[in-house]
């Protein structure tokens, strides 16, 4: 029942991540977060929104291993090539001084007991933790709870943020099919807008034309109608109306991969502060875009839209101006004078100044692939100005 082509990429990966487990001496890769169960195994589930339930993915050198709780290896079984499945079932009491979040009885000691019985000994290497020690999400403590197997644990998050910075022609071709699902679903969007309809209606519009164009989910969406407050929160029961510039940042997931690019609209023509704030922010984009070759690293595209746009990153509620994007969002890297990434190393970066005009906070984002000199543009053009409706 699985996809030959995710086999054959999940194949070209573990042995990239093979291959680093080598040069440090572990015996095996310990994956919690989401997004990096996903990159190992292709996997993606509900089951992330209920964190009671660990799910942890081992890489050893022999095999690819799931622990995933026994409700759940039917649907591992048919869509993870080559994988071997364990399986939990129990909750278990806890001593007070357990740091989990579930209350008296836990899934997670059953989950770290299983994970005990599949690491490789202490006589194979070290274990390879993803997001060791992290604190957020709390499951990544699951190594704790295995008996003597700290003292062997080392982070393996920078060759693993590593390795999936550098995306495939697999992968891009999903991020495009992502792109399309939401672009689609903006079209939607914009014939069922109308003025007086509250933040929460226009969410709720969006939800309905992102599944009809195909989302598998929602992901990180905003709508905010009057962008003279903060661009983040969720949508509310403030309405739309001519003046307003509704600001709608779209996020959904085809296949465990984002994307992510938002829409400002207007009631009729723009004002002109509106307009040239619109302006000031579109300037950025394509002016930082133009500016990436070989050699451009995120601080440099960086310095390009701040030259643009006259305005430094941290004087706008973002923080920076764009960011990375595939099975997580955001990824890294971030456009920020202080990420020295290398953008050409087959990324994929969300572009996305943002600029304070006259009181008011302008966006334009657009998903670009940047790999080795050549720029490919993922997700649908901007548009030139403000949306207009009505």
């Amino acid at each position: 029942m699985s996809d030959t082509s995710l086999a054959k990429e999940l194949s070209t990966r573990h042995a990239a991540l093979r291959a680093e487990l080598d040069k440090m001496g572990a015996a095996a890769l310990v994956a919690t977060r989401p997004s990096t169960v996903t990159y190992l195994t292709g996997y993606t589930t509900s089951t992330w929104s209920n964190f009671s339930r660990p799910i942890v993915a081992v890489l050893t050198r022999q095999e690819l291993i799931m622990i995933v709780a026994e409700t759940e290896t039917d649907a591992v079984r048919e869509r993870v090539p080559g994988v071997t499945v364990r399986d939990y079932v129990e909750l278990l009491a806890v001593p007070e001084t357990m740091s989990l979040p579930d209350g008296l009885v836990q899934f997670g000691p059953a989950a770290a007991g299983v994970l005990a019985d599949v690491v490789p000994s202490a006589a194979e290497g070290l274990i390879a933790v993803d997001g060791y020690h992290a604190a957020f999400p709390p499951v990544a403590q699951i190594t704790d709870l295995v008996p003597g197997l700290d003292s062997r644990c080392v982070d393996a998050s920078g060759f693993v943020w590593r390795l999936m910075l550098n995306k495939s022609e697999w992968e891009v071709e999903k991020l495009v099919k992502a792109a399309d699902v939401l672009g689609n679903a903006l079209i939607g969007l914009q014939d069922a807008l109308r003025p007086g309809l509250t933040e929460q209606q226009v969410f709720q519009r969006l939800a309905s034309a992102a599944f009809d164009a195909g989302a598998h989910g929602l992901g990180y969406n905003n709508v905010v109608a009057g962008v003279q407050r903060g661009l983040f929160g969720s949508p509310t029961e403030r309405v739309w109306e001519k003046g307003d510039v509704l600001y709608v940042d779209g996020g959904v997931l085809v296949d465990g991969y984002w994307a992510d690019f938002c829409r400002m609209y207007t009631i009729g023509a723009p004002l002109p502060d509106q307009a040239a704030g619109y302006a000031r922010a579109l300037k950025g984009l394509r002016e930082g875009v133009a500016s990436v070759n070989v050699e451009t690293t995120a601080a440099d595209l960086c310095r390009t839209i701040q030259g643009a746009t006259d305005l430094d990153p941290h004087d706008v509620g973002f923080g920076r101006f764009g960011h990375g994007l595939g099975l997580y969002m955001p990824e890294p890297p971030s456009i920020h004078l202080d990420d020295k990434t290398r953008l050409g190393a087959n990324t994929v970066v969300c572009v996305e100044p943002a600029v304070l005009h006259e009181g008011g906070n302008y966006v334009v984002e657009e998903e670009y692939y940047f790999s080795e000199g050549t720029t490919r543009l993922l997700s649908p053009m901007v548009p030139d100005e403000l949306i207009a409706i009505g």
